[in-house]
């Protein structure tokens, strides 16, 4: 089952709100995100995966109540025209937990930094000594 009312949205201090979208959002590299829902999912994480499906290193919180919120900061700006996942799993399984026992699918976000990708550096020159 879907999760129903969540909202996740990507926060650039001081004031910038870009809500995120299912199908993908642009974001920008040095964002913040926060989900939220109105059901307590006590056994969740938030997670953040690069494109070769590793943990993005960052601090994450959540406050759960009635309803819960999750945040997670990147240690590091995001890098530039780079494809990320921001995810809300269970903690056990994939699943996630509503506070009465329903079970529901994990959310994901796919993002897009804005910028242009770092050059890759030029291939280094091989060089070749010369017999006398």
């Amino acid at each position: 089952m879907r999760l129903p009312s969540i909202v996740a949205e990507a926060r650039l201090p001081p004031a910038t709100v870009t809500p995120l979208d299912l199908a993908g959002t642009t974001v920008d590299p040095n964002g913040t995100f926060e989900l939220r829902s109105q059901l307590p999912l006590r056994a969740a994480r938030l997670v953040l995966l690069d494109a070769q499906d590793a943990m993005v290193p960052a601090t994450v919180d959540s406050e759960i109540g009635t309803s819960s919120r999750f945040t997670l900061v990147p240690l590091e700006p995001l890098r530039p025209g780079s494809r990320y996942l921001l995810r809300l799993e269970g903690l056990v399984s994939q699943a996630l937990q509503g506070g009465d026992g329903s079970t529901f699918e994990p959310v994901a976000f796919p993002l897009l930094t804005s910028g242009d990708p770092p050059q890759k550096p030029p291939p280094k020159k091989s060089s070749k000594k010369r017999s006398r």
